[in-house]
């Protein structure tokens, strides 16, 4: 293999020491009340991370909180570890955040906009967060009835507060495909209008309802580009937290090269040799996506060869 770890799914390297299981607390303000609870912070897209490398989330504890206006039933349930539960907490505002604050020991990052490797375990953990926090704000509303849902569980479930619905709903995940074709030595790049300049990946989609994913592979591929792939080997899963999709990682060999493009979804595609890919990383024509995802572990992963 190569000295690139493996991302966001392989249980030989999970070192978290926090449980996903439920902590038992149903709202944030009984987790205050524990021997020595923490909670990390979000606003907006902004979640609060240690100073320097590598990425951390600040935790706080319930006295370092007392300036801040929050909302304590929204706390999202992370999980425990010896010492105590794990909460995450969505603040009013930015700038009264900031001040009360202080932020000495950290500062509002955007999860997106990070562009260093984060340990699997805390990738977890942040994307379990955002996720949840985006999921709560978004479904204050009974899709059935239209009444006010209440959340519960620490975040990980909503209850219509309509006793003739009381309908319960649960967090979704949207899956997506993304794909490293391949042909004998070369590999698919290709980039969208949205990216930023010099950028490339591989191709990516969301899984329709009633495919398989090999066949959201296969559909993806041909729609993007014109190409039949077949050969689909699984690689890895990482959680994708913008909002709340898993993105399903496979490598597939192309029948042909010939490239037919969706310009509608991409502005260019090129198959790549190593040392072409290695001469324009070096000239900075070619761009890759941020380490923290799983598109780079898998340009990576095929640059050295594997």
């Amino acid at each position: 293999m190569n000295g690139h770890s493996l991302p966001y799914n392989d249980p030989a390297e999970d070192t978290t020491d926090l449980s996903f299981a439920r902590s038992g607390a149903d709202s944030c303000p009984k987790v205050r009340h524990h021997r020595d609870p923490r909670f990390i912070l979000f606003c907006g897209d902004g979640v609060v991370l240690e100073s320097g490398l590598p990425i951390r989330p600040r935790w706080f504890r319930p006295h370092e909180l007392a300036g801040l206006t929050l909302d304590e039933r929204t706390g999202i349930d992370l999980g425990a570890d010896d010492l105590g539960p794990r909460m995450a907490l969505d603040l009013s505002g930015m700038e009264e955040a900031e001040q009360a604050l202080g932020l000495s020991q950290g500062a509002f990052r955007s999860l997106k906009a990070i562009q260093e490797p984060i340990d699997p375990c805390t990738w977890r953990i942040l994307s379990r967060a955002q996720a949840l926090l985006i999921w709560n704000q978004q479904s204050a509303i009974c899709p059935a009835c239209g009444a006010a849902t209440e959340s519960q569980g620490g975040g990980t479930l909503r209850v219509c507060t309509d006793p003739g619905c009381a309908r319960i709903h649960y967090p979704r995940t949207d899956p997506s495909v993304i794909v490293r074709v391949v042909s004998g030595e070369r590999c698919l790049l290709a980039r969208q209008p949205k990216f930023r300049a010099g950028l490339k990946s591989v191709l990516a989609g969301f899984v329709e309802p009633g495919e398989t994913l090999e066949e959201a592979v296969r559909r993806e591929v041909a729609e993007e580009v014109g190409i039949v792939v077949d050969r689909i080997e699984y690689l890895a899963s990482q959680p994708w937290p913008f909002p709340m999709n898993l993105m399903i990682a496979f490598q597939a060999h192309a029948r042909d090269e010939e490239i037919a493009l969706d310009s509608d979804e991409l502005e260019i595609a090129e198959w790549y040799t190593r040392e072409r890919a290695e001469r324009e990383l070096a000239e900075g024509a070619l761009i890759l996506p941020s380490r923290k995802s799983i598109s780079r572990w898998m340009i990576d992963e095929w640059l050295d060869g594997c």
